[in-house]
C-alpha cells in the first residue's frame, strides 16, 4: 500500500469513528428515559438553579483537567517533551474513540495517536494503568456505598462492621494498585503467556510516588463527578440527605463501571441503577433519568464532540 492511499485509509476511518461516536451518542440522548421533559425544568430556572447549573458546568473541565494531568504525569517517563495542550488532546480524542468500546476500553487507542510510534506500546500500559486508578477509586467507594444503602435496607449488620469490611477491601485493592507493574510482570513470566507478553506488554516499573499521585488525582476526579451528580439531582428538585444522596451515587458507579458496555449505552444503564438506588430515597424517578442525562451531556457529550474535532484536524 502506497503512502497515499494508506493516508486516505487513515482519514477515513478517523472520520468513520467520529460519525459513529456522534450518532451514538446523538441515539442515547434522544432515546433518553423522559427526555421530552427537559425543556420544563430549563424554563423554570430560578437563581439559586442557574447557579446550580453553572456549577455542573465548570466541573467540568476541572473533571478533565484532573484526568489529562494524571495521563500527563504517568508518560512523562516515555514522552519527556509532551505538554498540556497535547495531553488534553489526547485524553479528549480517547473519550471520542472510547466511546464504541466496551467500559471505553479503546480510550487509549486515542490517546496513544498523540505520542511518538516507538512509545506507544509502553504508553498503552501506562494509560491503562491510569485507567486501573480510576477503577480502584470506583470500586472502594462503591463498596462503602453499597454497604451503607445495605445498611439503611436492613440494620441487621451494625455501621461498624460495614466500615470494617469497607476498609479491608479497600486496603486489600490499594495494595494490589501499589503492586500493578510487579503483578504484570510476574504473569508474563507464567511459561504458557510468556510469548504473547514479550511480544505486546512492554516490561514496565512504576514508581511509588507515581503510584500514590496516580491514586491522589483518581480519587479526586471521582469526587468531582459525584459532586457533579449531586448538583445535578439538585438541579432537578431531588432533596434527600447528603449522606444517602452519595451512597447511592457511589452504588451507582461501581455497578455502572462493572457491567459491560460500550460508553454510548452506559447511559441507559446509569439510569437504570440510578433509579434503583436513589429511588429507595425518593419517587421522583423522572428527575433522577434527567439528572442522569444532563451529567452524560456535560461529561461525556460535550468531551466527544471536542475529541471528534480534534481527530478530524489531526494531521498525522
Amino acid at each position: 500500500m502506497d503512502a497515499k492511499t494508506a493516508n486516505r485509509l487513515k482519514i477515513a476511518i478517523k472520520v468513520a469513528i467520529v460519525v459513529l461516536a456522534y450518532a451514538y451518542a446523538g441515539y442515547r440522548i434522544a432515546t433518553a428515559p423522559d427526555i421530552d421533559q427537559l425543556p420544563t425544568y430549563f424554563s423554570e430556572m430560578g437563581l439559586s438553579r442557574s447557579l446550580v447549573l453553572v456549577a455542573i458546568l465548570l466541573l467540568m473541565p476541572v473533571n478533565w483537567t484532573i484526568e489529562t494531568w494524571k495521563w500527563q504525569m504517568l508518560v512523562r517517563s516515555t514522552e519527556p517533551n509532551i505538554g498540556f495542550g497535547r495531553c488534553l488532546k489526547a485524553v479528549m480524542s480517547g473519550v471520542t474513540v472510547g466511546t464504541l468500546t466496551p467500559n471505553r476500553a479503546g480510550e487509549f487507542a486515542g490517546r496513544i495517536l498523540f505520542v511518538q510510534k516507538e512509545n506507544r506500546a509502553k504508553v498503552s500500559y501506562l494509560t491503562i494503568f491510569g485507567d486501573t486508578a480510576q477503577f480502584c477509586a470506583t470500586v472502594i467507594f462503591g463498596i462503602v456505598g453499597l454497604l451503607t444503602i445495605g445498611n439503611c435496607i436492613s440494620e441487621a449488620i451494625h455501621f461498624n462492621t460495614l466500615m470494617i469490611i469497607s476498609a479491608i477491601c479497600g486496603v486489600a485493592i490499594i495494595i494490589i494498585f501499589i503492586e500493578f507493574d510487579k503483578i504484570v510482570n510476574a504473569i508474563g513470566r507464567i511459561k504458557f503467556v510468556k510469548k504473547k507478553f514479550e511480544k505486546y506488554v512492554p516490561q514496565c516499573e512504576i514508581g511509588i510516588r507515581s503510584k500514590v499521585i496516580t491514586l491522589i488525582l483518581s480519587i479526586a476526579r471521582y469526587a468531582v463527578f459525584c459532586l457533579q451528580f449531586y448538583l445535578s439531582l439538585r438541579f432537578f428538585g431531588i432533596d434527600i440527605p447528603v449522606q444517602s444522596a452519595f451512597a447511592a451515587i457511589f452504588a451507582t458507579y461501581i455497578c455502572t463501571y462493572l457491567i459491560p458496555s460500550i460508553a454510548a449505552a452506559e447511559l441507559g444503564i446509569r439510569v437504570s441503577f440510578a433509579i434503583l438506588f436513589i429511588g429507595i430515597f425518593t419517587t421522583q424517578e423522572t428527575a433522577i433519568a434527567l439528572a442522569s442525562l444532563l451529567l452524560y451531556l456535560v461529561n461525556v457529550g460535550i468531551p466527544i464532540a471536542i475529541g471528534g474535532i480534534i481527530m478530524l484536524n489531526k494531521k498525522n
